[in-house]
């Protein structure tokens, strides 16, 4: 049940189970089975299947938000007890947000592995509010983290790994799709789509800055709990949002990425540590990130 639930959640997130499949690493028949025994166990279809890909159903949102605390929580205990029982000093637990793993993490991952061949990393992709409340449990060493988060806390060392620049995520039949740049004030009157707080805090209130200096408040008319459900929301509510231009993966279909030009408009990103607690690798993987 374990694995077909991760298998269920990946797909959700990769919206292909080509894709998913390969960031598993098996057969797509193998994944697509997962998903199928899922189904018949629960009694009901978990996505909508067409050629724009795997878009989850309203039993699939609800599978999603039931049970993807529990994997991550669980994740978290089994890092916590092998932790305990192998010596935390051969150990790093990091948090991180999972679009921006590749680009800033993974190269300081590479790094730390190679002056620390022994060391054993335990990855954990996370929320912004998930990263915070595993700092403050004392279950990660090291957060990756957006500014939004990083600004809710003083209790842990911080270090600004990159300032980015933003863009703007539209419905693919939008009159401003096919610009490769915009200004923010060319979205003055859209519709936003937001994220929930609990999830990602600070991350509506970052975009309602934005667009007050663009000279506009925006109109949120919903928030989502994940990328994946942004970007449904968008095409399907002809919504728009604002995302960090980490975001280096194609567009899902129906949805199109536009930079903005404003000199004004970027979005930090952050990485977190322990206070005086930290082991060496710890801290030279702080300093290495975003290097």
């Amino acid at each position: 049940m374990l694995d077909r639930i991760r298998s269920f959640l990946a797909v959700l997130e990769a919206g292909s189970v080509n894709r998913a499949a390969g960031q598993l690493g098996i057969a797509q028949p193998t994944l697509s089975r997962h998903i199928q025994s899922l189904e018949q166990e629960i009694g009901g279809p978990l996505f909508e299947r067409d050629n724009k890909g795997m878009l989850p159903t309203d039993l699939g949102f609800h599978l999603r938000d039931s049970f993807e605390p529990i994997i991550k929580n669980y994740d978290l205990a089994l890092a916590d007890v092998c932790a305990f029982a192998q010596g935390r000093q051969q150990q790093l637990r990091v948090g991180y947000l999972g679009m921006a793993a590749s680009k800033f993490l993974n190269p300081a991952l590479s790094k730390l592995k190679a002056a620390h061949p022994d060391i054993q990393l335990l990855l954990f992709d996370q929320t912004p509010a998930e990263q915070l409340q595993a700092l403050q449990a004392g279950k990660l060493d090291v957060a990756l983290i957006g500014q939004e988060g990083a600004a809710q806390t003083n209790d842990f060392y911080k270090r600004r790994a990159a300032k980015l620049g933003v863009c703007a995520a539209l419905p693919s039949e939008h009159p401003l799709a096919a610009e490769p740049e915009l200004s923010l004030a060319q979205l003055k009157g859209e519709r936003f789509i937001g994220v929930t707080p609990k999830d990602v805090p600070g991350r509506n209130h970052w975009m309602t800055e934005l667009c007050s200096q663009a000279g506009f408040k925006p109109r949120f008319i919903k928030n989502s709990e994940s990328v994946t459900e942004t970007f449904t929301l968008i095409a399907g509510e002809n919504a728009v949002t604002l995302l960090p231009d980490y975001i280096s993966s194609p567009p899902p279909p129906g949805v199109v990425f536009c930079r903005l030009t404003d000199k004004w408009a970027h979005w930090e990103l952050f990485v977190l540590r322990q206070r005086g607690r930290g082991s060496a690798p710890a801290r030279q993987l702080v300093d290495w990130i975003g290097i």
